[in-house]
Parts: C-alpha cells; structure tokens; sequence
C-alpha cells in the first residue's frame, strides 16, 4: 500500500475524505488488509507489515492465502472469505499469520463486505489485532492453576480455604481420606459443618487469629464428626484480596497421629526393645566405638551362620571381607572425629562374610546413639542375594537382547557394509591386475612392485578396520568389560559405521565436542549400541527432508553435577506430540516396520549405567535425543562396613 500523502489544503471534498481515508488506515495501530473478491490483496496498511515483516510490495496483487497463510489453514480461510462474498455479512474469523522468518501469530479478524451502490460485494475489508500473546498468557495461566492445583491436591495433608463468615470456599482432596467427605460437595457449606461443633470449638480460635491479620498454629487432639479424633498440626493464615484487605483464611493441617502414637509407643515399649530386636526378620548388630559387637539377633545370627557367643565381645571385622576388612576402623574414627558418616542414616547394598567364608549380599543400614558418654553404632541388615541374583540375571538378559538388538541393526545396514568393504577389496583387485599386465608386457619394475605392495597393504588394513569395527560392534559383552571411555572415541566409532548411509542420505554432521573431552565409566559397546541407534534413527528421520539435512552432535562435561551429555540433534520433522510421553515404551514404534524395541532397550542400557535418555523436539530444527552419563571422575565408594 502506497503511503498516502496528510496534507488536506488543495483539492476538493472528496478526494480529501479519501486522503484522510487512507491515511487513517495506513497509520492505524491496527491490522487493515483489502482483498478482492478472489482474495488478493489490494491494501496492506503498515501494522501489517511490522508484524509480518514482509513489505505491501511483496503481498500485493496476491491472494492473501499464498503467503500469509499457513497450509493448514489454507482451506479455512478461503471457506471464510466465500462466505462473506456470498453473504455481503459481517463476520469475525481467527487464523494464523505466517511472519518473513517463518513465525507464526494468532490474529483475530472482523471481516467487512464494501458495496457498491447496487448492495453488492466489491471488496473485502478485514480489521485484525494481534492476540498471540494474550493466547500464550491465558495457555501459561491455565497451565499454572492447574499445576498449583495438582501441587495442592498431593501435598501430604488437608489444605483449605475459608471466607470472613467460615464457610468453606477451596479443599483440597485429601478431605476425602480425613474425612470421607466429597470435596465439591463441601464448597459453599461452614466449615463447623464439616468438622463437626466440637472440632470447630477447638480450632475457632485459631480461626479467629487469622482473620485479625495474624498467623496461628495448633497443635493438638481436634474431635472431628467425621473420621475420629485426630492429633494435628495446623497452620491458619490470612487471606488477601488484591487490595490488601483480608476475606478470609486459609488453613493448612497434617495429622500426626500415627506419629504421636509411635513417640507414645516407642517410650512405652523401651524395656522391651531387647525383644523386639530378637524378635526382627532383618538382622540388627550392635557394636561399640571400638568395633567390638555387643549385641547380635537371632536373625542376623542366621544371616551370617554364628551363634551369639562366637562373635560377642569381637570385631565386627568378623563378619567382613578381607578387602574391608582394613579400612573399618577408620571410618569409625573418622566419624567420631569429624562426624562426618556416608552410610549412617542412609541404606547400601554391600558384601558381608558368612562363617563358611562365602561372601553375602547384604543391604545395610546404620544408626548411631549415645549412652554413658559413649557411642554405639546399630547396623540393620537384611540378606538380598535372590534381589542381587535376579538383578544380575537382569543385567544378563539385558546384554543378550542388547546384542540381538546391535545385530538385527547392522542386519540392516548390510548393503552399506557391502559397499565399504567393496572399495578396498575393488582397489586391491585393481591394483593386482595392473600388476600382471605388466609383468605379462615385462614392464614390472621394483619401483611398481613397491607402490603396488604399498597400495594392497593399505587398502587391506581398511578392510581390516571395517571388519574389526563390525566384530567389536557385535561382540558379545560381559559383566567385566565396563571401563572408562571418552564420549568422542566413541561418537567416531558409530560415525564410521554408519558412513555409508550418512553419505548415501545427503546428511552433515556437524561435531561439537567438549574441552575437555569427556570420560565416563561405562560400557563400550552398550553405550556405542545406543548411539548408532539414536544417530541411524536420525538419518532415517531425514531421509525424506526437503532442504538441508543436518545432524548436529554435542557432547558437555558438566563438572558440578560429574556428568557426560550427548545431545543428538536433527533437522527432520520431529516427534509428534502424541508420541513423545510413550517414545520410550516396549513395542511403541512410529515406523510401520518397526518392532519398537530399540529405545525401550536403549533407556534401559542408559538407566543401568546410572544416567538417563530423554528426548524432546527443537523449535525451528527437528527432534533431540539427549543421553546424560555419570563421568568417570565421579567417586563411588564400596565396601561393607562404611560408616
């Protein structure tokens, strides 16, 4: 649209209306577009081209669908603009707008048929305000009531809300667990209502305290009518309305019942907690600061294989593996010393000694406390050589369908295999040829023998190289051949393997490695299993792409949280909505040929490796695959009698 001249001072009325006109619309903050009666654009005011970035000159003369429009709305908005030809009807109409850089905005239209003097359509003016972001603010809004909501609903107790009069305006669900009452059930009711006259005698004055603007706890019995007599801990704060004034309380109340009844129980039953402990299933030990046991139960007695008094008045190193048997004592010492403890209120998995001497899968616990001055230290543990055993036979079954899985994947990439092997072999075989026809013509030199040897030698190393990288792929791991690896030897490794398909698809790979690189305690071949699935599903995801195809590679050491990242990005279409919550899911696939095994098999390799494997679409880009590994620099301690 031409910018229109304001200056009014010559020519007649109405061409001064028309000038005025045209300024108007082309100065108005809002969005004004002309079309004819076939869509094209006729006027583009300048909020249209600020928004848009593309210029009247770039729109006009064609329909408005061709490059403003998106493709799905293509048809909606040509439907929308018969209607109003046909109708000669006002109307109003919300589409999206596609901006120079690809962008999209929601704009919400009021549509107008101009006449001509016969009442019949000549053009379409259509008037449009951009609603983009009030859409996203009203999205994020609903997003946050909800997210609050579902945080209220399962925090451990009994949140409400009451106004200036006490009845009840919010509670939470877990009103149905206090008090068996319908949560919508109660809105609108007083609260005495609800818990009952006696409850609400105990608590009015708490009640009251927070409506004069102040907070107030209680901590107590409360009566209710509906699920018993509770002990609780409430909090009543006051309510504010968006001028500060107060309407009404909120409360917020966890019963510790059950806990109070444990601290009566506990003090209660403290002569009798000899009993208890040799009446336990899991085996408790007791030994002193100096390591010396001073009390076994029966069940730890069965666990480890000694009557009572072979061990009473011992070590505790008795019941240890050699390899720990050396450094218990200090961690004792350590913890006295500094009260620093890294198993002492925690649990771990552990190895103890039975008197046979075969070794125990133990998980132990320990507690310290005080008497006479003296610390004692309870050990609790519990025999978990079948959970160790069904793990391991875990871990076993993983690694087998892991190496059906490395198979069935170069299964197929036979081809492209073939082909790499067929260059080498090809380049021998020529050189070889060349070999006899000269010395059939008696031209065969030294020199030609030498560069021909050179040749076959170097082309059969290659050959070797790729057969040995295929062995190693399909080599069938065990439990000992974790070590520590460095993220970008391996990246290399997949890379080479899936050459062929890379070159043969058109794809870039673009690296972006770490300084310094990367080392994490793995396992080889798993961990490169998972990266020739992730980065042959992101060439395949870009073999159909229009335009460039790029595979971007990246790989962080994140030194505070002792983590390797790889990050696996591609420029294909992305992972459909639907798809992204169940992607990881056994026998989920998007390809129709698919047995959806693959990254079911490659979360579990990662998740046994102590890391994690997530995946998430790249605005503007395709779909990302991130893969995060604990680093080698990670320290892990073991041993059995850590304190």
């Amino acid at each position: 649209m031409e910018h229109p001249s304001t200056d009014f001072r010559s020519g007649n009325s109405r061409e001064q209306e028309q000038a005025l006109l045209k300024a108007l619309i082309h100065h108005s903050e809002l969005l004004i577009v002309v079309l004819d009666l076939k869509g094209r654009v006729i006027g583009f005011n300048n909020a249209c081209e600020l928004l848009t970035g593309f210029k009247a000159s770039d729109i006009m003369g064609q329909p408005i669908w061709t490059t403003l429009i998106p493709g799905v709305e293509v048809a909606a908005v040509q439907n929308a603009t018969k209607d109003i030809v046909a109708s000669g009807l006002p109307s109003t109409f919300v589409s999206h707008w596609l901006t120079s850089d690809g962008r999209e905005r929601l704009i919400h239209w009021r549509n107008t048929a101009l006449l001509d003097t016969d009442a019949k359509p000549q053009r379409i003016l259509s008037s449009g305000i951009d609603i983009t972001f009030q859409e996203q603010s009203e999205t994020e809004r609903r997003h946050g009531i909800k997210e609050l909501q579902k945080l209220v609903d399962n925090l451990p107790g009994l949140i409400a809300r009451l106004d200036r009069d006490f009845r009840v305006r919010f509670m939470s669900v877990h009103s149905l667990d206090w008090f068996g009452l319908d949560v919508n059930a109660q809105i609108g009711k007083p609260i005495q209502d609800v818990i009952g006259v006696e409850a609400f005698k105990v608590l009015v004055p708490s009640f009251a305290q927070a409506l004069a603007g102040y907070d107030s706890r209680y901590r107590g019995v409360v009566p209710y009518a509906h699920g018993g007599s509770r002990f609780i801990h409430s909090t009543c704060m006051p309510s504010r309305d968006e001028h500060g004034k107060i309407d009404g309380i909120y409360i917020s109340a966890v019963d510790i019942t059950d806990q109070q009844q444990l601290r009566r129980q506990l003090s209660d039953e403290t002569r009798r907690s000899r009993t208890i402990l040799d009446h336990a299933i899991d085996g408790t030990i007791i030994i002193d600061e100096h390591g010396i046991i001073q009390h076994i139960n029966p069940a730890a007695q069965r666990i480890f294989g000694y009557e009572a008094a072979a061990v009473l008045g011992h070590n505790v190193k008795l019941l240890m593996p050699q390899t720990d048997q050396g450094h218990h004592d200090d961690y004792i010492r350590r913890y006295l010393d500094t009260g620093e403890g890294r198993i002492i209120g925690s649990g771990r998995d552990v190895t103890g000694r039975h008197r046979n001497g075969s070794p125990i899968d133990l998980h132990l616990s320990i507690a310290s406390f005080t008497e006479n001055d003296q610390t004692f230290f309870v050990g609790f543990t519990s025999d978990i050589s079948e959970r160790k055993a069904t793990e391991r036979q875990s871990a076993q079954y993983l690694r087998e369908l892991a190496h059906l899985d490395r198979r069935a994947g170069l299964h197929e990439l036979t081809s492209g295999l073939a082909h790499e092997l067929s260059q080498p072999l090809t380049a021998i075989r020529a050189t070889t040829e060349a070999c006899l026809t000269l010395s059939k013509k008696g031209q065969l030199t030294p020199e030609s023998i030498n560069r021909a040897l050179q040749e076959i030698d170097l082309q059969a190393s290659r050959a070797s190289e790729i057969i040995q990288e295929v062995r190693s792929f399909l080599r069938k791991e065990d439990q000992s051949s974790t070590g520590t690896h460095d993220t970008s030897t391996m990246i290399d490794k997949v890379l080479k393997l899936l050459s062929h398909e890379i070159e043969s698809t058109g794809v870039e790979v673009v690296r972006k490695l770490n300084d310094p690189i990367c080392h994490c305690m793995a396992n080889r071949v798993q961990i490169e299993q998972v990266l020739f699935n992730l980065i042959r599903n992101a060439v395949e995801a870009m073999a159909e792409t229009d335009g460039e195809r790029v595979l971007e590679i990246e790989s962080r050491f994140d030194q505070d949280a002792a983590s390797c990242s790889i990050m696996i990005t591609d420029s294909g279409p992305g992972i459909a909505d639907a798809h992204l919550e169940r992607l990881f899911e056994p026998f989920f696939s998007t390809r129709p040929q698919g047995l959806g095994q693959g990254l079911s098999i490659c979360r579990s390799i990662i998740e046994h490796h102590g890391g994690t494997l997530t995946a998430a679409n790249v605005a503007g880009r395709g779909a990302c695959f991130t893969l995060v590994l604990p680093s080698s620099q990670e320290g892990n301690d073991h041993g059995s009698g850590e304190s």
